[in-house]
């Protein structure tokens, strides 16, 4: 199982309706399977996120943040990892569970 504790992630591409802006900086602690984050970035002024491995390449998470006109958000996702340049990739496909209901896809590249 990868291990994601104390790793710095951040976007590298997102569908429209994502949030997540390339400034954003997603803090990693993990516990065995579990594992949380928290991040910030233009367009909210905080989030966390919280999830499960499944596998040792797959896991499950929710997420919620605060806009920054102050709506709160909250999604779903499943995550796959992966190695590019020795550094760990993560793809998600998720969905907003309030608000737009959208869906898409969100890049992100270890630091």
């Amino acid at each position: 199982m990868i291990n994601l504790n104390g790793k710095r992630f951040s976007p590298i591409a997102n569908s429209e309706a994502g949030r997540v802006a390339s400034d954003a900086v997603f803090i990693f602690s993990q516990t065995g399977a579990a594992f949380t984050a928290e991040y910030s970035g233009a367009g909210f002024t905080d989030g966390h996120l919280i999830g499960n491995f499944i596998s040792d390449d797959e896991a499950n998470l929710v997420y919620h943040s605060r806009a920054s006109n102050g709506d709160l958000e909250a999604g779903q996702a499943s995550a796959k990892f992966s190695t590019a340049d020795n550094r760990l990739e993560i793809a998600m496909d998720w969905h907003w569970l309030n608000g737009s209901q959208k869906s898409g896809q969100s890049f992100y590249r270890e630091r």
